[in-house]
């Protein structure tokens, strides 16, 4: 059987790159932080393309690392994985001393609304972010990808490695909660349903 082309890593992590980055945001929040991981991720590729070493023993220093997939179809799982296990990695480091400051990036902001508008849709925006960081890093995570980039449920399964139903179910709980969530805000100040 003929062996399949070698991936192109640098054209995949281009690919790749745009929903990476909301994932690592989802989990960190800190732009020049995601930046940092993201470098990160793309140096590990590039450790594991060199050729491989030979220690003064004689056996592979790097061969027990290689874990690049051949196949481009696993791609999108391996590099979610590795984002997920960078982000961790960067809680671990900060020892989690404060709660990321989301979603102030994909606010849109309406050409010059009447005053009384923009105040109440200032605070719509502000309430809806502060919701969705009381959410879990999964929860916010997989709401961003659906609905900032717009992929479908089969989309999502092959990103992020696991199975349609999966993805239903994420996001489904993850909806239900923050309608829940967005109830309570309201009822705490006093807004009528």
């Amino acid at each position: 059987m003929p062996e399949a082309p070698p991936i192109d890593w640098p054209e995949m992590l281009k690919t790749h790159e745009p929903w990476l980055r909301k994932v690592l945001h989802c989990r960190i929040g800190d732009a020049h932080s995601v930046d940092d991981l993201f470098q990160e991720i793309a140096v590990a590729i590039y450790r594991q393309l060199e050729p491989v070493q030979i220690s003064a023993a004689g056996n592979d220093r790097a061969s027990s690392k290689k874990t690049l997939p051949k196949d481009p179809e696993k791609v999108g799982p391996w590099l979610y994985r590795v984002a997920i296990r960078q982000a961790v990695n960067f809680h671990r480091k900060r020892a989690r001393k404060s709660h990321p400051e989301l979603i102030e990036d994909l606010m849109v902001q309406s050409p010059t609304p009447e005053p009384l508008d923009w105040m109440l849709d200032r605070e719509a925006d502000q309430n809806l972010a502060r919701c969705i960081r009381m959410l879990d890093d999964g929860e916010r995570e997989i709401l961003m990808l659906k609905f900032t980039e717009n992929w479908s449920y089969q989309q999502l399964a092959g990103h992020l490695g696991v199975s349609v139903r999966a993805v239903e179910h994420r996001l489904l709980t993850a909806r239900k909660r923050l309608r829940a969530l967005l109830l309570q805000s309201s009822c705490d100040f006093g807004v009528e349903k």
